[in-house]
């Protein structure tokens, strides 16, 4: 024992025990600042800076794995994607994957075009909003744009599309119906009027080769981005990431051969009123449809890039005028179960929907009860008035 306290009190004991102190120290010290350092990693993986800037898929990689792959192959400048997008079926990377999609309200009115950021939409709504014009609402998970818009205000069965895949709806300004309803359904939401100046911002300039010239009166002049969003959904505490759940998204891959096809479908005109109608025309060769306004090619403010699409869906709803409303808005039965088309590979096959609420997802088949399956890429859905007629050439 007498021993024992020697060894103890002596000099080089007394260092190689204050040694050892300090290595736990530090060891303890890196493993706390690398799992702070791991944890804003994966937020920025999940909902981050645009790699690739105007890229219609978003494929970026972390900075971290990017220069790792840079040190042992120059060439590779992206890693390979390993998830598939339940938007679109195409890879892309798991972080982005889960990052939760945005809904945007997207001005359509002939003034407003063009608009920046649509040919980067995963997905694309199309339903009248009031007279004869209709409004978009605009699906982005797969690349978020630095500037989308100009954005307008919603209608109530708007909010349903968000709904459709757990989306964060983005919007500026509302119908009372549509206000009733983002209280009832208590969605995430942004809205222009109450974040003009933090998220929303005013632009009322054209591009040059715009048809349209001059100055944006100020309802086509409200846009947003993704720094602007990333900066408020961190700020909020706002949940980000997607819940894992398929029904959001759809299948894809081959229509069963069992499907009787309608027709062939290289020209499709859905006249949503007198003054207005939506043309897709497919491209054999690319196997996508292109879209066209009634003046011409829908294209990006930013890019010029004409938007394109793989599969359009038709879904016929009940809609009628609202009684007494000065703006002729409508309403449009979004719930319970409809007919439609689903038009892809220029041709066109009959399909049914049916929706139970105004929080669950639109559920797709084919007229048998198998589910729908899509051709990966990207979707515009047609939402029309069930006594119109869509024209197939």
């Amino acid at each position: 024992m007498k021993n024992f306290f020697q060894i103890f009190r002596t000099r080089t004991f007394v260092i190689s025990f204050l040694a050892s102190l300090f290595v736990v120290a530090v060891v303890f010290f890196i493993l706390v600042l690398t799992s702070q350092e791991r944890g804003e990693t994966m937020r920025e993986f999940v909902f981050g800076e645009n790699q690739i800037p105007g890229r219609t898929l978003w494929i970026p990689s972390p900075s971290d794995v990017q220069e790792e792959e840079e040190e042992e192959e120059e060439e590779d400048e992206f890693p390979y994607p390993t998830q598939t997008s339940i938007l679109t079926g195409l890879r892309m990377y798991e972080g982005y994957a889960i990052r939760r999609p945005l809904a945007v309200v997207t001005n359509n009115i002939r003034q407003a075009l063009p608009q920046s950021g649509i040919a980067s939409a995963d997905i694309i709504y199309e339903v009248l909003a009031e007279g004869d014009v209709t409004r978009l609402v605009a699906i982005y998970q797969s690349y978020i744009p630095e500037k989308i818009g100009s954005i307008r205000s919603t209608r109530d069965y708007f909010i349903d599309f968000a709904w459709n895949h757990d989306a964060i709806f983005i919007f500026h300004g509302g119908s009372p119906n549509g206000y009733a309803r983002l209280r009832s359904t208590g969605i995430t939401n942004m809205d222009g009027g109450r974040l003009e100046g933090q998220v929303f911002w005013r632009d009322r300039t054209y591009p040059e080769w715009a048809a349209n010239s001059g100055t944006r009166s100020t309802e086509h002049s409200s846009y947003t981005g993704r720094e602007r969003i990333e900066a408020h959904l961190e700020a909020n505490e706002i949940r980000d990431y997607f819940i894992p759940d398929p029904s959001f998204g759809f299948l894809f891959g081959q229509v069963p051969a069992e499907i009787e096809k309608l027709g062939a479908a290289h020209r499709v005109t859905v006249p949503f009123s007198q003054n207005y109608t939506r043309i897709f025309i497919f491209d054999e060769e690319e196997n996508i449809f292109w879209v066209e306004n009634p003046t011409g090619p829908h294209q990006d403010a930013e890019t010029q890039e004409q938007v394109s699409v793989t599969n359009v869906l038709i879904q016929f709803a009940q809609m009628s005028l609202i009684a007494g409303d000065y703006a002729g808005r409508r309403n449009v039965n979004t719930l319970g179960e409809g007919r439609g088309y689903l038009i892809a590979g220029g041709e066109y096959f009959p399909v049914l929907w049916q929706k139970s609420s105004h929080t669950s997802p639109t559920r797709w088949t084919f007229e048998n009860g198998t589910p729908l399956t899509l051709s990966p890429g990207k979707t515009w859905i047609c939402v029309f008035q069930s006594n119109g007629t869509v024209a197939f050439e």
